[in-house]
Protein backbone atom coordinates (compact mmCIF):
# COMPACT_ATOMS: atom_id res chain seq x y z
CA UNK A 1 0.00 0.00 0.00
CA UNK A 2 1.33 3.02 -0.93
CA UNK A 3 1.61 6.26 1.26
CA UNK A 4 0.88 9.03 -1.86
CA UNK A 5 0.98 9.31 -5.63
CA UNK A 6 4.66 9.54 -5.34
CA UNK A 7 5.13 6.29 -4.33
CA UNK A 8 2.47 4.81 -7.07
CA UNK A 9 4.58 6.65 -9.63
CA UNK A 10 7.51 4.80 -7.97
CA UNK A 11 6.14 1.55 -8.46
CA UNK A 12 4.84 2.07 -12.15
CA UNK A 13 8.08 2.78 -13.25
CA UNK A 14 9.57 -0.37 -11.38
CA UNK A 15 7.34 -2.28 -13.04
CA UNK A 16 8.46 -0.76 -16.45
CA UNK A 17 11.66 -1.27 -16.24
CA UNK A 18 10.62 -5.04 -15.24
CA UNK A 19 8.84 -5.57 -18.71
CA UNK A 20 5.88 -4.46 -18.00
CA UNK A 21 2.90 -2.68 -19.51
CA UNK A 22 1.26 -0.69 -16.87
CA UNK A 23 -1.15 2.32 -16.53
CA UNK A 24 -1.97 4.32 -13.72
CA UNK A 25 -5.08 7.08 -13.01
CA UNK A 26 -4.75 10.01 -10.63
CA UNK A 27 -5.89 13.56 -10.19
CA UNK A 28 -5.15 17.35 -9.39
CA UNK A 29 -2.35 17.43 -6.46
CA UNK A 30 -1.62 13.20 -7.13
CA UNK A 31 -0.43 14.49 -10.33
CA UNK A 32 2.10 16.51 -9.48
CA UNK A 33 3.64 14.39 -6.91
CA UNK A 34 4.33 11.62 -9.64
CA UNK A 35 6.12 14.78 -12.07
CA UNK A 36 9.82 13.38 -11.21
CA UNK A 37 9.30 10.12 -12.02
CA UNK A 38 7.15 11.01 -15.12
CA UNK A 39 10.50 12.56 -16.38
CA UNK A 40 12.05 9.03 -15.86
CA UNK A 41 9.69 7.18 -17.54
CA UNK A 42 9.81 9.98 -20.41
CA UNK A 43 13.64 9.84 -20.60
CA UNK A 44 13.85 6.30 -20.72
CA UNK A 45 11.07 5.71 -23.24
CA UNK A 46 9.08 3.09 -21.52
CA UNK A 47 5.29 2.48 -22.86
CA UNK A 48 2.84 3.78 -20.20
CA UNK A 49 -0.72 5.12 -20.14
CA UNK A 50 -1.47 7.58 -17.26
CA UNK A 51 -5.53 8.84 -17.31
CA UNK A 52 -5.71 12.00 -15.05
CA UNK A 53 -9.15 13.22 -13.98
CA UNK A 54 -8.03 17.29 -14.72
CA UNK A 55 -9.11 18.92 -11.50
CA UNK A 56 -7.67 22.69 -9.73
CA UNK A 57 -5.54 22.50 -7.51
CA UNK A 58 -5.79 23.61 -4.14
CA UNK A 59 -3.86 25.49 -1.08
CA UNK A 60 -5.26 23.60 2.07
CA UNK A 61 -8.35 20.66 0.94
CA UNK A 62 -9.06 19.17 -1.94
CA UNK A 63 -10.47 20.69 -4.75
CA UNK A 64 -13.54 19.08 -7.01
CA UNK A 65 -13.62 22.13 -9.36
CA UNK A 66 -12.75 21.10 -13.15
CA UNK A 67 -9.43 22.79 -14.23
CA UNK A 68 -6.55 21.84 -16.22
CA UNK A 69 -3.34 23.86 -13.94
CA UNK A 70 -2.60 20.25 -13.10
CA UNK A 71 -2.22 18.92 -16.68
CA UNK A 72 -0.25 21.99 -17.83
CA UNK A 73 2.15 21.42 -15.02
CA UNK A 74 2.90 17.93 -17.04
CA UNK A 75 3.94 19.60 -20.26
CA UNK A 76 7.83 20.18 -19.90
CA UNK A 77 7.90 16.02 -18.82
CA UNK A 78 8.12 14.89 -22.35
CA UNK A 79 4.77 12.86 -21.68
CA UNK A 80 2.61 12.81 -25.33
CA UNK A 81 -0.70 14.07 -23.97
CA UNK A 82 -4.35 13.43 -25.56
CA UNK A 83 -7.45 15.16 -24.10
CA UNK A 84 -11.13 13.56 -24.35
CA UNK A 85 -14.31 16.22 -23.67
CA UNK A 86 -16.88 13.73 -23.44
CA UNK A 87 -17.87 10.35 -21.91
CA UNK A 88 -17.66 8.40 -25.03
CA UNK A 89 -14.62 9.81 -26.52
CA UNK A 90 -12.68 9.65 -23.09
CA UNK A 91 -13.57 5.70 -23.39
CA UNK A 92 -12.26 5.40 -27.05
CA UNK A 93 -9.15 8.11 -26.33
CA UNK A 94 -8.12 5.44 -23.47
CA UNK A 95 -8.15 2.73 -25.97
CA UNK A 96 -6.15 4.90 -28.14
CA UNK A 97 -3.69 5.86 -25.76
CA UNK A 98 -2.82 2.55 -25.01
CA UNK A 99 -1.76 1.07 -28.63
CA UNK A 100 -0.23 4.77 -29.50
CA UNK A 101 2.12 4.02 -26.66
CA UNK A 102 2.60 0.54 -26.95
CA UNK A 103 3.29 1.17 -30.99
CA UNK A 104 5.04 3.98 -30.50
CA UNK A 105 6.66 3.37 -27.01
CA UNK A 106 6.33 6.90 -25.46
CA UNK A 107 4.11 7.13 -22.28
CA UNK A 108 1.08 8.88 -23.11
CA UNK A 109 -0.76 11.09 -20.48
CA UNK A 110 -4.65 10.68 -20.76
CA UNK A 111 -7.07 13.73 -19.16
CA UNK A 112 -10.28 14.41 -18.64
CA UNK A 113 -12.60 16.88 -16.98
CA UNK A 114 -11.88 15.87 -13.37
CA UNK A 115 -15.64 16.64 -12.46
CA UNK A 116 -18.13 16.37 -15.12
CA UNK A 117 -16.97 13.65 -17.35
CA UNK A 118 -15.39 11.71 -14.36
CA UNK A 119 -18.50 11.27 -12.53
CA UNK A 120 -21.10 10.78 -15.29
CA UNK A 121 -23.00 7.81 -16.57
CA UNK A 122 -23.70 6.96 -20.12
Amino acid sequence: EMQSEAGAAGALHGALKAGAFSTTFTASQGLLLMIPNMYKIAGELLPCVMHVAARALAGQALSIFGDHSDVMACRSTGWAMLASESVEMAQVNAIVSHLVSMERRVPVQHFFDGFRTSHEVN
